[in-house]
C-alpha cells in the first residue's frame, strides 16, 4: 500500500523481487488507476478495501506491505485481522500520525506550491538523487488537490497507539534516518510497543527508502518475507 498523493508506482523497484515472490502494487481509491470514493476519505475505509481485496486475491495468507498512509491501512489490518495475514512491513509510519494544519490546508488550497516547497522537500534525504525527485514530485502531483488534501485529514485523525500490544503477528518496521515527515522516533515507539518486531533503520535515506535506497531495502524485505516461510 502506498501513501497518501501517492499510487502503486512507488513500489517499481520492488517488482525485482517477483522471482521469489508474488508482488501486487494497488493503487488505493482515487489514486493511480482507481476511482474516488463516494465517500469521505478514512483509514478505515481505506483498511476495509484492502481487507477485502486480500480476502478476493491472495488465496494464501499475504505478508502487507505499507508507506506512510498505507502503514497506518496495515496497522490497522494487523491490529483487526491479524488471521488474515502471515506478517506485516510497516515503512516510514506510525501509531498515530499528525500532520502539521498549514501542510493540510496548503494542500487542499495551494496543491502544486505546498508539493514543491513543503511536502516534497521533507521526503528526501541529502542524498536522494535528481532523477527520485522529479518521479515522486511528478506522481505526486498527478494527485487531485481534494484527495490529497483528504488523505493527510484522514491521517491526522489516525492514532492506534493503545492498541500496538494486542498485535500477534510478525512485523518489520523500517525507518529512514533523514525522515522528516515521520521521524525515527516514531518507527522506535512501535518496535518498543509491538511484541514481535523489528526495526531496520536505513542511512542516507528519508521518507522513501524504498525508492532512495531499493537494493538494502529490498534486502530487509526479503530477508524477512523469507523467515516467515
Amino acid at each position: 500500500m502506498h501513501g497518501a498523493c501517492e499510487n502503486s508506482s512507488f513500489w517499481n523497484h520492488q517488482k525485482s523481487l517477483s522471482d521469489r515472490f508474488r508482488i501486487i502494487t494497488i493503487d488505493l481509491p482515487g489514486h493511480g488507476r482507481s476511482s474516488p470514493l463516494p465517500r469521505e476519505i478514512e483509514i478505515r475505509n481505506y483498511s476495509d478495501i484492502v481487507s477485502e481485496f486480500v480476502s478476493k486475491t491472495c488465496k494464501d495468507k499475504p505478508i502487507l506491505v505499507g508507506h506512510s498512509m498505507g502503514g497506518a491501512i496495515t496497522l490497522l489490518n494487523a491490529i483487526e485481522r491479524p488471521g488474515s495475514l502471515r506478517g506485516v512491513v510497516l515503512v516510514c509510519t506510525g501509531a498515530k500520525l499528525g500532520v502539521l494544519p498549514s501542510i493540510r490546508e496548503g494542500l487542499r488550497s495551494r496543491f502544486e506550491e505546498t508539493v514543491k516547497a513543503v511536502v516534497g522537500p521533507r521526503q528526501f534525504s541529502s542524498k536522494t538523487n535528481l532523477e527520485t525527485i522529479r518521479f515522486v514530485t511528478n506522481e505526486i502531483l498527478k494527485c487531485k488537490n481534494l484527495v490529497a488534501a483528504s488523505d493527510y485529514e484522514a491521517c491526522n485523525s489516525f492514532d492506534v497507539r493503545q492498541k500496538l500490544q494486542t498485535i500477534s503477528i510478525p512485523v518489520l518496521i523500517i525507518a529512514g534516518e533523514e525522515d522528516k515527515m515521520t521521524p525515527a522516533i516514531w518507527s522506535t515507539y512501535m518496535k518498543e510497543n509491538i511484541p514481535r518486531s523489528k526495526l531496520v533503520v536505513i542511512r542516507d535515506a528519508s521518507h522513501l527508502p524504498m525508492l532512495e535506497r531499493p537494493g538494502e531495502f529490498n534486502r530487509h524485505l526479503n530477508e524477512f518475507a523469507s523467515s516467515l516461510d
